[in-house]
C-alpha cells in the first residue's frame, strides 16, 4: 500500500484544540494571535458527528496537487494532515498531532460550521474522528526544521514537508503513533535512596519516583530519566527526549494539597537562567504519599515572559507565583549592654 500523501499545517500552540477555555488559548507567532485574537484552531481536535475538522491559518489554500491531485479535481482523499505549532517554552516547532485518511477541499471555505455562539469557521479539511491523533504536551518532542534553508518550513502555514527523507520519517513516527524509532544511549545513574523512616525522606522518595515513572510513560514521551539529585547542577533529574534533547526537572514533594514550595539558592538561580529556563521544569507533587498523589508541572513560557519578569505555567494556565524570601542569622553574644 503507497503511503498517504502528507501536508503540513501551522496552527497556534494549544493543550486540548477542544474548544475555546480562559485557561487554553491558542499562543504562537501569527500576527492574528499575536493581537489577542481567538485562533479558530481551537476546535482542530473537537468532535463533531463523528469528525474532526481542521483550520488552515490565514486564509492559507493548500494545494491539491502538491497531494497527488490535478487542477480539475475538487478534493484528495485520503492525505495525512500533521499539525505543527510553536511551543512557546523554547521557542521551537513541534509536531502537536495529526489526521490520517482526511479528505483535503480545493476551497478553504468548502465546510462552514458554527462551533458555538457566534463562532463559525471556515474549513478546508476533514477526517474521522477516530483518525485523529493529538500528543499530549510531553509527547511532543518531534522537532520540525525551521533554519532558513531551502525545504524547511518558511513563514506560510501550509507546508509540504520538504525531502522525501523527511517525509518518510514523520510517515514513520505517524504510524508508531508518535513513538520515535530510536533512543538515544544515555547511561542511567538511576535515583538511588536510602530507605529512612522520617516522613521528609519517605517524601522525597515518593517524588523522585512520580517524576520518573511520568516521564517514562507514553504520556510523559517515554524518555530516559537520569538523576543528578547528588550532583549538586541545581535540578534533580535529567530527562532526554528521543531527539536528545534534555528537559532539566526539579521535583519537589509535599504531604498536603497546596503545591507551595522553596528553592534554594542555586536552584532559584538556574530556573532564571537565560541558559537553562527554557529546558527548566518545576514538578511538584501534592499529596506525594497518598493514592491521592498529584503532579503539577509548571515550564517557562518565553511567549508571555517579558524583560526580568519571568513566567511558568502549568498546561491548564495556572501561573507560578514566585516569591523572593531573604533570611538572616541570628546569634547572640554575652555582652551586657549598659
Amino acid at each position: 500500500m503507497n503511503a498517504e500523501p502528507m501536508v503540513f499545517v501551522n496552527i497556534g500552540w494549544m493543550k486540548d484544540y477542544a474548544g475555546p477555555s480562559a485557561h487554553d488559548t491558542p499562543v504562537g507567532g501569527h500576527g492574528y494571535l499575536k493581537d489577542g485574537n481567538i485562533g479558530h484552531e481551537v476546535f482542530n481536535f473537537a468532535f463533531l458527528n463523528d469528525k474532526v475538522y481542521g483550520y488552515v491559518p490565514r486564509s492559507a489554500r493548500i494545494n491539491l496537487e502538491n497531494l497527488g491531485g490535478s487542477s480539475s479535481d475538487e478534493s484528495v482523499t485520503p492525505v495525512t494532515v500533521v499539525w505543527i505549532a510553536r511551543n512557546p517554552s523554547d521557542k521551537k516547532t513541534y509536531i502537536v498531532g495529526w489526521y490520517k485518511g482526511a479528505s483535503v477541499h480545493k476551497d478553504n471555505n468548502h465546510i462552514k460550521l458554527n462551533r458555538s455562539k457566534n463562532f463559525n469557521v471556515n474549513y478546508q479539511i476533514e477526517a474521522p474522528a477516530n483518525k485523529a491523533t493529538l500528543l499530549h504536551i510531553d509527547q511532543r518532542l518531534f522537532k520540525i526544521p525551521t533554519a532558513k534553508e531551502k525545504g524547511n518550513l518558511g513563514q506560510s502555514p501550509v507546508w509540504y514537508g520538504g525531502k522525501d527523507e523527511f517525509r518518510a520519517v514523520v510517515a514513520a513516527y505517524v504510524a508508531a503513533d508518535g513513538v520515535l524509532a530510536e533512543m538515544p544511549k544515555v547511561g542511567s545513574k538511576g535515583a538511588k535512596h536510602q530507605t529512612d523512616p522520617e516522613l521528609r525522606k519517605r517524601i522525597e522518595l515518593a517524588k523522585v519516583r512520580h517524576a520518573t515513572a511520568y516521564y517514562q510513560s507514553r504520556a510523559g514521551g517515554s524518555q530516559v530519566v537520569d538523576s543528578v539529585e547528588k550532583d549538586g547542577v541545581g535540578w534533580d533529574l535529567n530527562v532526554t527526549a528521543p531527539t536528545g534533547a534534555v528537559l532539566k526537572v526539579e521535583v519537589k514533594g509535599l504531604s498536603g494539597r497546596d503545591p507551595v514550595v522553596e528553592l534554594t539558592r542555586n536552584e532559584f538561580a538556574k530556573m532564571r537562567s537565560p541558559e537553562h529556563r527554557a529546558q527548566y521544569i518545576i514538578y511538584v507533587v501534592t499529596e506525594a504519599l497518598t493514592s491521592e498523589a498529584r503532579s503539577h508541572v509548571f515550564r517557562h513560557n518565553a511567549e508571555v515572559s517579558k524583560g526580568g519578569d519571568l513566567v511558568w505555567a502549568t498546561d491548564d494556565g495556572r501561573q507560578l507565583e514566585i516569591e523572593q524570601i531573604v533570611a538572616a542569622r541570628l546569634s547572640a553574644n554575652y555582652e551586657t549592654i549598659t
